[in-house]
């Protein structure tokens, strides 16, 4: 089977050894901390070593995910044409005229149905048996679309044929937020076999200054840094926080701009 990396510099430091390829891991924060565009980051790199991706899109439409892959500097174009990229589309049935715009996108007329929404999913990944991934965005959305406990068990069921039977490597992000959802976030830390967690530092937020971290909190079957580190988003996506690439700040800076704003006593 053998270990697999995320293809992010900075996440692949935390676990040097790689994950297994067989993993379901979740990607979980509040809103605006780098979930979808890690996501996104994940599959350009895995498009770009050969491996085929499926994303499954219920955040976004078709075209808003493959404008954002080639903001990446990924052409979504090539990787379609390559039979590298396909996405399940799972946001347009909320319009009243769908459309297909590219034969490698399948839209779920009805993505409530389990029974149909699964199947998209398993005829997609036909063939892909120890290689590529799948990626979720998000399963926050399919929360919202059915009772909790049910899709609980529906994610265990696609853990268990596509990541452990197929040896397919899974990806979801999960959104923070949902008050009545988010007591379900314990049910799936044992679910899941890799959890990579995204926070907002509170002492700096509490400064009025919003500054990433991530941290690879749990991963089984590989050893790995569990500390949370400082991170920004550049023009290729997720970068540390104390490069200056693309002009980000440095770590010292953003601690120098919180004391500026340190509240007063």
């Amino acid at each position: 089977m053998g270990n697999v990396s995320f293809g992010i510099p900075m996440i692949d430091e935390f676990t040097p050894e790689g994950l297994p390829r067989n993993s379901f891991v979740l990607l979980i924060g509040e809103g605006g901390t780098g979930k979808s565009v890690t996501i996104q980051q994940i599959a350009g790199a895995w498009v770009k070593k050969g491996e085929p991706c499926i994303m499954v899109a219920f955040d976004d439409d078709p075209e808003s995910i493959l404008n954002n892959f080639d903001h990446l500097g990924y052409c979504s174009k090539d990787a379609l044409n390559a039979n590298l990229l396909r996405i399940i589309d799972c946001f347009s049935f909320r319009t009243k005229t769908p459309k297909k715009i590219d034969d490698h996108i399948d839209v779920v007329s009805n993505p409530r149905d389990r029974q149909q929404l699964t199947s998209a999913i398993y005829a997609a990944v036909k063939g892909m048996d120890g290689k590529g991934a799948v990626f979720i965005d998000s399963i926050t959305e399919l929360f919202t679309m059915s009772e909790p406990t049910s899709t609980i068990e529906m994610i265990k069921d696609w853990r268990a044929e596509i990541c452990k039977a197929k040896h397919i490597t899974a990806f979801a992000a999960y959104h923070l937020g949902m008050r009545s959802l988010d007591e379900f976030v314990g049910m799936l830390d044992y679910v899941v076999d890799g959890i990579l967690e995204f926070r907002f530092d509170p002492l700096f937020a509490q400064q009025g200054v919003l500054a990433r971290q991530v941290r690879l909190r749990k991963m089984k079957g590989a050893s790995h840094d569990a500390f949370w580190h400082y991170f920004t988003i550049g023009k290729k996506g997720v970068v540390p926080m104390n490069t200056k690439n693309d002009g980000a700040p440095s770590l010292g800076a953003q601690r120098a701009r919180a004391e500026s704003h340190r509240l007063p006593k």
